[in-house]
């Protein structure tokens, strides 16, 4: 089982890196990365958190890009092009299926996320050693586990879009569903701490049942902001190891159930 997965995910990553799509994605980033020292002496005062920010954002956002763009197309691609039915006349569970493909976003962003550090991490060191004294806070193990729970956020958003593209036949639907999640994940604990600040002024904003409703709906969707240390990074503020470890159970439990919940649509899933 575990061969055969690791063969399919192995594809999976290589079909990845043949789409064209990637380059546009590394060269977008790289031209911010490159733009950060550049611009760099116009923020003196804030120098070091604006790099480290700049540096944080730009990875961040490649990824975004590299899960919505190329990642969807290559679950859709086995569908849309029906070579679904030769894979899986082969001796394939669709269980089996959905984790080979799982794995291979995976190790796609991987793999683009730890060639973007490189050029990161130059990029940082090189204000630095330009700037000294605008990186006192600053710390080396901090950024990266920064850019490491990046790398989380983006594989339970690659376990979203397999969700997403097990339960619908449309690589567009599932863009859709997928950007929703993530923006409603990203912005859900700022609107419940928005509306609990407010009811506890006195001030009504929304309903019983609209609170209620997001309520349910922060239960959901994963919350996304767990994941982002760039404030943590930028102001080289100390990592408690209970936060961590938190934080990354808290991903890897979303994964498994959403990869569970996926195999169980799958295998009920009828191919034309």
């Amino acid at each position: 089982m575990l061969k055969r997965v690791g063969a399919l995910a192995l594809v999976t990553c290589k079909e990845g890196i043949r789409d064209r799509s990637l380059f546009g994605i590394l060269l977008f980033a790289l031209f911010v990365l490159g733009l950060n020292v550049a611009v760099a002496g116009f923020f003196m005062r804030d120098l070091g958190k604006v790099t480290v920010d700049m540096n944080l954002a730009a990875l961040s956002f490649a990824g975004l890009l590299l899960v919505f763009f190329i990642c969807i197309n290559l679950m859709a691609k086995d569908i849309d092009k029906k070579t679904i039915h030769l894979v899986l006349s082969k001796p394939f569970s669709r269980g089996e299926y959905i984790y080979g493909k799982y794995l291979g976003l995976v190790l796609l962003v991987v793999c683009t996320l730890a060639l973007l550090l490189v050029f990161s991490t130059t990029t940082v060191a090189g204000v630095n050693a330009m700037y000294p004294k605008y990186f006192g806070g600053f710390t080396w193990s901090v950024y990266f586990w920064a850019v490491a729970f990046i790398g989380v956020q983006l594989a339970l958003l690659c376990a979203i879009v397999v969700f997403f593209s097990a339960l619908t036949t449309s690589s567009f639907i599932t863009l859709v569903f997928s950007v929703a999640t993530y923006l409603v994940g990203v912005s859900i604990e700022e609107v419940l701490f928005y509306l609990k600040s407010q009811a506890a002024a006195g001030e009504v904003v929304a309903s019983e049942t609209l609170r209620a409703v997001l309520e349910v709906v922060a239960w959901m969707v994963p919350n996304f902001s767990a994941f982002d240390l760039k404030t943590e990074a930028a102001h080289g503020l100390e990592l408690e190891p209970v936060r961590l470890l938190t934080s990354a159970g808290y991903g890897l439990g979303y994964v498994l159930i959403l990869l569970w919940l996926a195999t169980l649509i799958f295998r009920r899933r009828e191919f034309n």
